[in-house]
């Protein structure tokens, strides 16, 4: 990519009046950097052009052309400041063309295109029939749009890219959801299932305590039942010989007859008594 670039302050420096001795040093300065510059010493034409600078900071050729040495070492950036302070001293038109020119150039190889376009335009502005800054302008214009193009292009792209990163998250959000809803309604089936089971437990177990069978007797029948019903029956033992159920029968057998004989005696006082009180009775009439 071809850009041109201007330089001033190689001719006529000798004819320009001497106000001071630091501006004549400063000329002197610029000469000698001039001199290094068309030699190609840049960085000596820098040195020299720093000096003048400094004894001068005002001069327009010395900043200029120190943003011009500092260019062809392609160190944009600190030739664009000496450009600036250029500019801003210049006093004539052609000056301010010339500044305004190279300062395009600086950004343009920055590719800071849409500087290179303002600077290019001030330049013209100064001198509107330079065709080397015509040049120039419209090839900056040209890149800027190329840049704007790109630069919607990837915007493009990074609003596909996001919308899709966007929905991939989406996606495995979802889907982590989904896994923790299953969990949920698995642990909550869980729950219900243990909830079932200690109910029927308990159930079982009320049932075992409202009617549950009577304890088995010990061994050969020797221990009595016992059950949570109360019974007069004696239960015959587990695995036993039945010799309790014998002695319960006798126990009974011998019980009925006491009652019996009980009942015939009172009968038999009850017919005495009888006997007695008609005897009293009768007895009483005779008399």
């Amino acid at each position: 990519m071809m850009y041109f670039l201007k330089q001033i302050g190689f001719l006529g420096i000798m004819l320009l009046s001497v106000f001071g001795y630091s501006q004549s040093k400063a000329k002197s300065y610029i000469i000698e950097g001039n001199e290094y510059y068309q030699k190609g010493k840049f960085d000596n034409a820098e040195v020299a052009y720093k000096k003048a600078t400094m004894e001068d900071p005002t001069s327009v050729k010395a900043n200029y052309n120190l943003g011009n040495a500092l260019f062809q070492q392609k160190r944009y950036k600190e030739s664009i400041a000496h450009y600036k302070r250029s500019a801003e001293v210049s006093k004539t038109n052609n000056d301010k063309h010339l500044a305004y020119h190279n300062l395009g150039n600086a950004f343009m190889q920055e590719k800071d295109y849409q500087n290179a376009v303002d600077n290019y335009k001030q330049a013209l502005r100064n001198d509107p029939k330079d065709d080397a800054t015509r040049y120039n302008y419209a090839l900056a214009k040209k890149m800027l749009e190329k840049e704007r193009e790109k630069q919607k292009d990837q915007n493009n792209k990074d609003n596909k890219d996001q919308n899709k990163q966007d929905q991939n998250n989406q996606q495995k959000q979802q889907q982590q959801q989904n896994k923790q809803n299953q969990q949920n309604q698995n642990n909550q089936k869980q729950n219900q299932n243990q909830n079932q089971s200690q109910q029927q437990q308990s159930d079982q177990q009320k049932q075992q305590n409202q009617g549950g069978n009577p304890k088995a007797g010990g061994e050969n029948g020797n221990n009595k039942g016992q059950g949570n019903n109360q019974s007069p029956e004696i239960k015959q033992g587990n695995n036993g010989d039945g010799k309790e159920q014998d002695n319960a029968k006798n126990n009974l057998g011998d019980g009925l007859l006491k009652a019996l004989q009980n009942q015939e005696a009172k009968t038999q006082r009850k017919i005495i008594q009888q006997k007695a009180e008609k005897q009293r009775t009768t007895t009483s009439k005779d008399w």
